[in-house]
């Protein structure tokens, strides 16, 4: 099991709701708004200098709040269409920080997804060329492969 330890409570559901917009469903390749993306990026995270971390889970906040301007609700309350609507809006800002925001979530969504060993198979990646070298940290490593349950 892995509990993760920054990405809880509604920061949680924000990035869960974020992850179906900026990688829905599609050609056989299931949605990234799953426990298992949240935990490799709640994993990343950690890694991360404790300055930049906490801007980055305040950004995540602002997502969770500005829902209330894109759809009457907080973000992952908000309808799909309402949360695309928020998220092109931020990709495409002329806000600097809304646009540096709304990339550093989407790196850390999409790194999240695909470093995930289940979705190499949809994508028909065998992985890298040393496969089974030991990481410095096994717990990275189990998530990737699965072997961890995630929970907030």
């Amino acid at each position: 099991m892995y509990y993760c330890k920054h990405i809880k409570g509604h920061r949680f559901k924000t990035i869960i709701a974020a992850a179906d917009i900026i990688v829905p469903e599609h050609a056989g390749l299931p949605n990234g708004g799953i426990s298992e993306t949240v935990g490799v990026m709640d994993w990343a995270i950690d890694q991360m200098p404790s300055n930049l971390r906490l801007q980055f889970l305040f950004f995540i906040t602002i997502i969770y709040i500005m829902g209330l301007l894109f759809g009457g609700r907080t973000f992952n309350n908000n309808t799909p269409k309402d949360r695309f609507r928020q998220l092109k809006w931020m990709e495409g800002s002329k806000i600097k920080p809304f646009r540096m925001g709304f990339l550093g979530l989407k790196s850390y969504i999409c790194m999240g997804y695909f470093t995930r060993e289940d979705i190499w198979k949809c994508i028909n990646y065998n992985g890298p060329l040393i496969y089974d070298q030991p990481t410095y940290d096994p717990v990275i490593r189990k998530l990737c492969q699965g072997k961890l349950k995630v929970t907030s």
